[in-house]
């Protein structure tokens, strides 16, 4: 160890560790094994940041690969995305059809069932409508033969009252009155 010239403190070095006053020895030497010393530690400094670098853009690279392969995976997800939206919609888009033929198969059903109903309520009003008809008819016909009848049983009295008025009168014989009357009884009994 030697003093410092400047401050008179104990140090080593080239310099005064206390006041970086320069000590000069008088050995030459020394001065170029610190220079030495400083190209070394500079190469290693150079080393170190090119060491650095290297480290940084591998770290840049690998940062870039994972950042591309996120961007990979990513779209990958989109695509995949994508793809189950559209399956998703064509899905619903065939339950939506399904649903609409369901809807208009039930309506045809429904309008069919509603035309069979009518023509059914129809034909039962036509069938009612024909059986009052015939039983007006019927009537109308069984009332018209019942007017015939009387007529002709009207008619058939008063044969049988000009026959008692001509037996009374004498004009007509007993067993001509009875054979005249016979056959207005067979006539009045078809």
């Amino acid at each position: 160890m030697a003093r410092c010239p400047n401050c008179g403190q104990k140090t080593s070095g080239d310099y005064c560790q206390w006041c970086n006053y320069p000590i000069l020895r008088g050995r030459p030497i020394r001065r170029r094994k610190a220079g030495k010393q400083a190209k070394k530690e500079a190469q290693k400094a150079k080393l170190a940041e090119k060491q650095t670098k290297k480290e940084a853009q591998l770290t840049a690279r690998e940062k870039a690969k994972t950042e591309a392969e996120e961007a990979r995976k990513a779209k990958l997800a989109e695509k995949q995305a994508k793809k189950q939206a559209k399956l998703a919609a064509r899905e619903k888009a065939k339950t939506e059809a399904k649903e609409a033929r369901k809807a208009k198969l039930t309506e045809k059903l429904a309008k069919e069932e509603a035309e069979l109903a009518a023509r059914e309520k129809a034909k039962r009003e036509a069938e009612e409508q024909a059986k009052k008809e015939a039983q007006l008819a019927a009537r109308e016909k069984a009332k018209r033969e019942a007017e015939e009848q009387a007529k002709q049983v009207e008619e058939c009295l008063k044969q049988v009252e000009s026959i008692c008025e001509e037996l009374r009168d004498g004009k007509v014989e007993t067993k001509e009155a009875l054979q005249r009357l016979s056959d207005i009884s067979e006539r009045i009994a078809k």
